[in-house]
């Protein structure tokens, strides 16, 4: 999966992204929050999106 497409599958579960530093952007959902790498077309690690669906609370 492709960070672009992450963020997509973010949005439609609910979560609010706004901008943070450099490339990262913030998510938060119900309380919780995390940072989100910004790379756009590259490929996701699966650990990476495993963590931050984890700290959102999706998982």
């Amino acid at each position: 999966m492709k960070f672009s497409e992450f963020k997509r599958w973010l949005r439609e579960q609910g979560v609010c992204i706004a901008p943070g530093k450099g490339s990262h952007l913030r998510a938060s959902l119900n309380g919780k929050r995390s940072t989100i790498p910004d790379h756009g077309s590259k490929e996701i690690g699966k650990g990476i999106a495993e963590k931050i669906k984890k700290q959102l609370g999706l998982k």
